[in-house]
């Protein structure tokens, strides 16, 4: 055998070795991610079709637990709604969690060739990228960390973190079915504002932090050390995000026991006055997927206005307080957070105020 053809059979043999081992690795994420999205997808489309009376339980729902709040102390109040709001959201908490680890460990080539800049590609692929993980605003917190932490820009990762619960596809249809026509444009049109518009003015105002993919700081990505470098990741972000989550929770539910806002809400009629005061409570509270809906049709019929039913339908599912918190931490800039909160109560008024003129 002639030097060519020796040297034609060691780079086939090369070649197949190679893409062995690239099908050695890619098989374990491409497990991990299909069984966390299945998992979130069947909590949310089941709990959907649950909300429109069909009997099924998706797997995840809360634990049969329950809180006396008409006889508790109202010193207890805080501690009551804390624990039966977790225990509402611990399961998308965690597939958040555990998504966040996935993207560090598995994804920061791809993070870092898609979502590694600032510009209007990165930013709009950061949205696209939210719609289909459908999480609440404390969820995605906790996954946005992940999106940091394997190098994506500053505009991509804010517009993920508000793309995921305020372009939430399953929360839209919800909308369109329970809602006046009016109400449920404004909550897709003000929610495509918020995750694409706002986000991106924020990120021009607050200078994007430097940012350190995983993968130059982290263990080599081979098939053996990729499930090892996933739960690594996923408890390093949960240290992190999970006691200030809770902690902000906390505050919020002191808040609620000393304003109670539903009560004050049916009360409210239309005009500027009303639509301030929903925006800027709807930006500090923080709920489940679904409820700001729900809420706002109770509120609607209990002779609310258009202008702070719109504020709700966008601040309530954008941010939160514990949200935000967690997001000043993650970019170690709390005038980020800051920034994007109040660019989001603006919005609420803006839109409020316009839609209801509409």
């Amino acid at each position: 055998m002639d030097a060519h053809s020796t040297s034609h059979t060691e780079w086939d043999k090369s070649g197949n070795e190679t893409m062995r081992h690239a099908g050695r690795s890619l098989w374990f994420p491409i497990l991990v991610f299909t069984v966390l999205f299945g998992l979130l997808f069947q909590y949310r489309i089941l709990s959907l079709l649950k909300r429109f009376g069909m009997n099924v339980s998706p797997l995840g729902t809360r634990f049969p637990v329950t809180f006396d709040f008409q006889t508790a102390p109202v010193w207890l109040s805080p501690f009551y709604q804390t624990l039966d709001y977790l225990n509402t959201v611990w399961f998308t908490t965690f597939l958040g969690l555990f998504i966040a680890g996935a993207i560090a460990a598995f994804l920061p080539a791809a993070i870092n060739r898609w979502l590694k800049g600032n510009g209007l590609r990165e930013h709009f692929a950061g949205a696209v990228l939210g719609l289909p993980n459908m999480f609440c605003t404390c969820c995605a917190a906790g996954t946005v960390a992940g999106f940091k932490k394997a190098g994506a820009g500053l505009g991509p990762s804010l517009a993920f973190f508000v793309a995921s619960p305020a372009l939430n596809i399953v929360v839209l249809i919800l909308a369109f079915e329970l809602l006046p026509l009016k109400l449920a444009l404004a909550r897709l049109v003000l929610g495509v504002a918020a995750a694409v518009l706002v986000t991106y003015l924020v990120s021009r105002l607050a200078p994007p932090q430097p940012t350190v993919s995983a993968r130059a700081t982290g263990t080599a990505a081979t098939p053996a050390a990729t499930p090892v470098n996933w739960m690594r990741y996923s408890r390093e972000i949960a240290r992190n995000v999970v006691p200030l989550l809770v902690l902000g929770i906390f505050v919020v539910s002191v808040f609620k026991t000393l304003v109670p806002f539903d009560m004050i809400a049916r009360n409210f009629g239309d005009g500027f006055l009303p639509t301030v005061l929903a925006s800027a409570v709807g930006t500090v509270l923080m709920i489940p997927t679904f409820s700001e809906v729900v809420w706002v049709k109770e509120f609607v019929g209990h002779g609310m206005g258009t202008g702070p039913a719109t504020a709700l339908l966008i601040t309530l599912p954008a941010v939160s307080l514990p949200s935000l918190w967690v997001l000043g931490r993650v970019f170690r800039s709390y005038r980020l957070a800051t920034y994007l909160g109040a660019f989001v109560a603006a919005l609420g008024v803006i839109g409020g105020l316009l839609f209801s003129i509409l």
